[in-house]
């Protein structure tokens, strides 16, 4: 089990993900400025045990987003909204007709999807980690390579990563005593 900061990787994970909700509301983005500026479509106040509660239905990364809001049904194509954000706060991503939670939005965007791994009789719940240069930015896989792809002319965030993964062995980490994961705290780094 991955440790970060003394907390096991699980149990990070739960806390960060059961955080009380700071909006009170569902909807969604139509576009990255909207998400960037908190502006929901088809905004729905979340109440517990109320009905009345944005559902979305999204099954085998079909190219639409159907959205039930208060029993009326709305169709979106994914590729003309950006996200949508749950009564649990979660904000989902869309791109190339797949959803992508995001974990983190700074300058560089943390993105997670959740595969389903089954070992022996245990079923468990990895994550596999992408990034975007911005809110609207390619998503791509969370690598050094990836990275160093994304960003070729800051040599200083190269020299970084590379220092940082010849002592360490993931970038893809949290680090919960400066409070951002740590890919976003190397980029820091590079723009003092």
């Amino acid at each position: 089990m991955k440790i970060i900061n003394g907390i096991p990787l699980v149990l990070f994970v739960l806390l960060t993900k059961n955080v009380a909700a700071q909006n009170n509301s569902s909807g969604v983005y139509i576009s990255a400025a909207d998400y960037k500026n908190n502006k929901l479509a088809d905004e729905v106040e979340c109440k517990k045990n109320s009905k009345e509660v944005f559902k979305k239905h999204d099954v085998f990364a079909k190219a639409s987003f159907v959205v039930v809001n208060k029993g009326t049904k709305i169709t979106y194509l994914k590729k003309d909204i950006y996200a949508y954000r749950d009564c649990n706060n979660r904000v989902w991503r869309f791109y190339n007709n797949r959803q992508y939670e995001i974990l983190e939005a700074k300058n560089v965007y943390i993105y997670a999807v959740e595969k389903i791994v089954i070992s022996g009789i245990a079923v468990e719940r990895d994550a596999i980690y992408y990034f975007s240069d911005g809110a609207d930015g390619e998503i791509k896989k969370l690598t050094t390579a990836n990275l160093k792809a994304t960003y070729p002319n800051n040599q200083t965030l190269t020299s970084i990563l590379d220092s940082y993964i010849q002592t360490n062995q993931d970038i893809k980490g949290f680090d919960a005593t400066r409070n951002t994961y740590i890919v976003n705290y190397l980029y820091s780094q590079t723009i003092r």
